[in-house]
């Protein structure tokens, strides 16, 4: 996404980008993480163990979405769902504010930032980053490797790797409430059977191959400069 926002502006530079996308570390986050963290989070969440429970995890939240994440939470109120916000905002209590205007704040939990990640993707049935511009979040990672399905928009670099109805669903408007609203109820409910392909397209992206990446790319970048008079 990024190198062709780069290359529609600066087409001159195109053979000089090279696209290697972020690692993850397979071994931390993986789908055990559920049996691992699911009771105890949410007892302590005090989400009931059956809800469909829906995870947002980030920093800013009005670049990622989260005012039309809690429209369309509203058009899911007559169904039992939750949903969990992870992150630092500056303005996190106006969000806030919004949601308990929209009749939401029992079935929300505002959990602030966090040190660790990982036990929070264990709680969870699903992932939503529905953002308005995001080149490729290491949380969507996270969550995919966690086994849960991502629900994002084509304005996130993850929707690269997006594969409808098989580890998640993109949005193509991310100000449409409606439409992340549907996005949302197909993936909790496929959310178990999607599990094993979540993880399976994150095990492309583990740390080992961004590494090879990295290091094959200032090898030839090295041997170019050598050969160069």
């Amino acid at each position: 996404m990024v190198r062709d926002e780069i290359i529609r502006w600066f087409p001159a530079v195109a053979d000089r980008l090279h696209v290697i996308y972020n690692g993850v570390d397979l071994e931390h986050y993986h789908p055990s993480l559920a049996s691992e963290h699911r009771s105890a989070m949410r007892t302590q969440l005090g989400i009931p163990q059956t809800a469909k429970t829906l995870l947002f995890v980030g920093a800013g939240f009005e670049r990622k979405g989260v005012k039309v994440l809690l429209d369309s939470f509203k058009l899911m109120c007559n169904e039992p769902v939750f949903l969990v916000v992870v992150g630092r905002d500056r303005h996190a209590r106006r969000f806030e504010a919004y949601a308990r205007s929209l009749g939401l704040a029992d079935r929300i939990r505002w959990a602030g930032p966090q040190r660790e990640a990982a036990p929070w993707y264990g709680l969870a049935d699903a992932f939503v980053l529905p953002t308005l511009y995001d080149p490729f979040p290491n949380a969507a990672l996270e969550a995919l490797a966690s086994g849960l399905p991502v629900v994002t928009s084509t304005h996130c670099g993850t929707a690269e790797i997006i594969r409808e109805g098989w580890n998640g669903y993109v949005c193509t408007d991310p100000g449409d409430a409606a439409e992340l609203a549907g996005n949302l109820r197909k993936a909790l409910a496929r959310a178990v059977d999607m599990r094993a392909n979540a993880r399976s397209s994150a095990e492309a992206l583990g740390m080992p191959k961004m590494v090879r990446a990295l290091t094959g790319l200032y090898a030839r970048l090295l041997e170019s400069a050598q050969r160069a008079p």
